[in-house]
């Protein structure tokens, strides 16, 4: 082999050793592109969910908020009222009605600091609704007893007065169906994804 054939084999191999060398330098360049990518989309998924945690904490403190202020608060006064024998504008049994929906409102509320959005909303949307049973018991026999005796301006619109110390419990029954959807929506795409992650499975570990 001549000389000049030996310089042109080695310049041969010198440019496939460069082209491979680029090659691998491109690939490596994708591959760091995807593990970027990747990291990314995790970080903005964790992003996301924290939002989002943060979100629901603030609706469930608000919730909390709510329920102390026209539950705990108004509707201790009706139940010490009518255990005690103080309030007499307060029809009977009432009292144990307003016990039984605050202890489901505390409970639900508990639930939703415990991220159980679902079970949570049976119970604060439930315990809500019937606080607002018992409140217009309450309204509806200070009616009653307006009527049957007459008012006196001072008293004239007591009625509104007790709907504006009880009916804004409302306020938890909003707030308990928004966290309750949140869950429900949440709910339906952690198992979308499972069958999608199924789905997309290999045949083999399927059937393992």
């Amino acid at each position: 082999m001549s000389k000049k054939s030996r310089l042109q084999k080695e310049k041969q191999r010198q440019d496939e050793r460069k082209k491979l060398a680029e090659q691998e330098e491109l690939e490596e360049r994708e591959a760091a592109k995807h593990r970027e990518s990747k990291a990314a989309k995790r970080l903005r998924r964790s992003a996301r969910r924290g939002y989002a945690n943060i979100f629901m904490l603030s609706l469930t403190v608000l919730m909390l908020g709510a329920f102390w202020y026209w539950g705990f608060y108004y509707g201790g006064m009706m139940i010490v009222g009518d255990f005690t024998g103080l309030a007499e504008n307060i029809p009977k049994h009432s009292g144990a009605l307003f016990l039984t929906a605050d202890l489901i409102m505390l409970a639900g509320i508990v639930l939703s600091f415990c991220k159980r959005y679902i079970l949570q909303g049976y119970l604060t949307v439930g315990g809500s609704l019937l606080f607002l049973y018992a409140s217009r018991r309450v309204v509806a026999d200070i009616r009653r007893r307006m009527k049957e005796f007459g008012v006196t301006p001072d008293i004239a619109d007591m009625d509104r007065q007790y709907m504006g110390y009880l009916y804004p419990i409302l306020v938890v029954t909003a707030l308990g169906i928004a966290i309750m959807t949140y869950g429900i929506v949440k709910y339906i795409a952690k198992k979308r994804k499972e069958k999608q992650i199924r789905d997309n499975a290999p045949v083999d570990s399927i059937v393992k």
